[in-house]
């Protein structure tokens, strides 16, 4: 009777993952998988040098993907675009129901399996993209399944995990984490039995050594090592490239950071409570897996599935120490996992999800040419436009695939290597020219609201022209090149004012049942380029002065000197009016040395009206109002702080303004 009750969630929470996972293609990095895919198809041989670019032709490219490679390329060549979307679509499902089949395999309720589904989902769905690590996850279950069920009742299936193994070593280079979980089971067995187990140890054994069966044979088993630099808070891609940000550095949380917390300080709490009826290998996974995803956002997902059956066994276990919910409380809970995809469903559909967190997904099939440079690169392919090009690396992938010369850069980081990546973050720092007059490009095509370093330096720049702009790529072309085509930044160039699109409940409201207007974004968007470009080269000297004077004001700020970071505070607001954090560490020095609440909560307001993102101004502005014993205020801009992930506001919420 449960299992039948908890049919109606599980099934919305099916239409719930499928949506979600029915989305456009969006990841750069697809286009260069593509490319080698169809090489690989049509030469019937492995790459063992970089075939797509221009700058590192000469460097050797460990292949690791080829089979996803050849995978997706061929069901691109069956199915257009519109079935890659539908194929990853049923990568992800077939991962929801390896999770489900896990869980019944344990006699876990169907209540806390549906729970921690969702939960799951919501938190890898930035994840769930046309990569080879979607494999990773499947191999990563099934290899931590069949290690389980073994221990458990000694299910011969151990031969599987050289099969396993054999593919995911020629998809991604995270094969290394199926070694590391097989040994972790073997030290886990010998803590049990007290002796080894010579039939895992015999099918790890294999194992290890299938995965020198790839191309690359040593080198290749050797390879996911030269990733492990990705990783150094010192390498020049961690410090750039926002998937290897550590957790708690992130600008702002998300819903599925808040999930992920919560999810890991109950796993926590869960194991420690049923300790004694954890074994090794779930503590020694959870610490491996737990330090993996604090120490970079992408590793999140890996801590999900590794978490998700332990974390289902440890509430299953827990039973008795939650027995005293009554009927209510079960009935709610039923309720919410029912209205809770209830509610996601047609934000999903409407895009709304996505847009309110800072996601570039979409859903429905096919490419995302809002995030993807489709336009562009069909413009320069029917215009015949095939000079040598200058790039943003997140368009290299998807321009070598689709335009017939080689790119300056692509995601391929351990091809590109950090000395190029070195040289374009130089670029951002004034240093564009000198790029050019190494590599002598004849076109720039760029994302321009990444690197929008470039548009103020090519402003000043008479020698380039404007030849093409969407609402995410610009096209610039080098003087004596593509002459017919005109320069399409006019001398009187003005931004037009946006009309302001409904926010707050209104907007939400809105996101059940109105498609997001794309084609409103780009516009802004566009309009955000033509402020870019009508910065003069003054005003940007103006703010580079600015932000050397804001560095001083802070260290003077730090050494006591307050009536002198004051005045340097203000010398950075002359230079540069719209400078926020000026404004905020202004009020910050007035509120907490001079006790100036009304001077320094009119700075603050100044900075939040520059940047309303700025959690720190929300919560210095709240505890201004506090100083001056309007709490409801200040637990209101506490309140602020702590939704854009601000920890302090935590605190203080929880001290002076919950329950109270």
């Amino acid at each position: 009777m449960k299992v039948r009750k908890w049919t109606i969630p599980l099934a919305l929470l099916s239409v719930l993952i499928f949506i979600i996972s029915l989305r456009q293609i969006s990841d750069p990095d697809l286009g260069f998988h593509l490319k080698y895919g169809k090489w690989i198809t049509e030469k019937h041989q492995i790459p063992e040098k970089d075939l797509s670019t221009y700058t590192v032709a000469d460097h050797d490219y460990t292949d690791l993907h080829w089979l996803f490679q050849l995978l997706v390329f061929n069901v691109f060549n069956l199915t257009g675009y519109s079935g890659l979307s539908l194929f990853f679509c049923f990568i992800s499902l077939m991962l929801a129901l390896l999770l489900i089949i896990q869980n019944h395999y344990f006699r876990i309720p169907m209540s806390m399996t549906v729970l921690l589904l969702l939960t799951s989902y919501i938190i890898i769905d930035p994840r769930l993209a046309p990569r080879p690590e979607m494999f990773s996850f499947i191999f990563l279950i099934l290899l931590i399944f069949i290690l389980e069920t073994y221990l458990k009742n000694h299910h011969k299936y151990l031969f599987l995990l050289p099969v396993i193994m054999l593919f995911w070593c020629n998809m991604h280079a995270l094969f290394i984490l199926g070694l590391i979980v097989e040994v972790v089971f073997i030290l886990s067995q010998i803590m049990q039995q007290r002796k080894p187990d010579k039939s895992l140890l015999v099918w790890a054994g294999i194992s290890f050594l299938v995965c020198f069966i790839n191309p690359y044979g040593a080198l290749g088993f050797a390879f996911p090592v030269e990733l492990l630099s990705r990783f150094n808070p010192r390498n020049v891609y961690n410090q750039h490239i926002q998937e290897f940000t550590s957790f708690f550095t992130q600008p702002r949380f998300e819903i599925r950071d808040y999930l992920f917390l919560l999810l890991l300080g109950c796993t926590v709490i869960s194991v420690i409570i049923t300790r004694r009826k954890r074994r090794l290998h779930e503590f020694l996974l959870l610490m491996i897996f737990s330090i993996l995803a604090i120490s970079s956002i992408r590793n999140i997902p890996l801590f999900v599935l590794v978490a998700f059956p332990i974390l289902s066994r440890s509430f299953s276990e827990m039973k008795r120490y939650i027995s005293f919910f009554g009927k209510k409380a079960r009935a709610l809970f039923f309720t919410l996992m029912i209205l809770v995809p209830l509610t996601l469903i047609p934000r999903v559909l409407t895009n709304a999800w996505y847009v309110n967190n800072n996601s570039f997904n979409k859903t429905v099939m096919g490419v995302n040419g809002s995030h993807l440079p489709v336009s562009a690169s069909e413009f320069l392919v029917n215009n015949h436009l095939d000079g040598r090009i200058l790039n943003s690396i997140g368009f290299g992938g998807w321009l070598s695939w689709t335009i017939p010369q080689p790119v300056f850069i692509d995601g391929r980081l351990e091809v590109m290597q950090e000395s190029i990546y070195s040289e374009i973050v130089s670029s951002w720092e004034g240093k564009l020219a000198n790029l050019m007059e190494r590599y002598q490009p004849d076109i720039i095509i760029f994302n321009y609201l990444k690197y929008y370093p470039w548009s103020y330096q090519l402003r000043d720049m008479p020698d380039w022209r404007l030849i093409y702009l969407d609402g995410t790529a610009a096209i610039f072309a080098h003087r004596g090149y593509a002459t017919e085509f005109p320069d399409i930044l006019s001398s009187d160039m003005a931004v037009k004012k946006i009309e302001a699109t409904p926010c707050g409940f209104i907007s939400w409201i809105e996101g059940f049942y109105k498609q997001t207007d794309y084609p409103l974004i780009d516009t802004i968007h566009r309009e955000i380029f033509f402020q870019q470009m009508s910065i003069s080269s003054r005003q940007r000297e103006n703010i580079a002065k600015a932000v050397q004077l804001f560095n001083l004001a802070n260290e003077q700020y730090r050494s006591a000197d307050f009536r002198g970071a004051i005045a340097l505070y203000d010398s950075v607001l002359k230079l540069n009016p719209g400078y926020a954090k000026a404004y905020n560490n202004r009020g910050v020095i007035l509120a907490r040395v001079f006790n100036d609440y009304a001077t320094a909560i009119a700075d603050f307001n100044k900075a939040l009206e520059l940047d309303p993102g700025l959690s720190e101004a929300w919560l210095c502005r709240g505890t201004a109002w506090f100083s001056l014993h309007n709490r409801e205020a200040a637990c209101r801009d506490w309140g602020h702080a702590r939704r854009l992930g601000n920890f302090q506001a935590v605190r203080l919420l929880d001290r002076h303004c919950n329950g109270k």
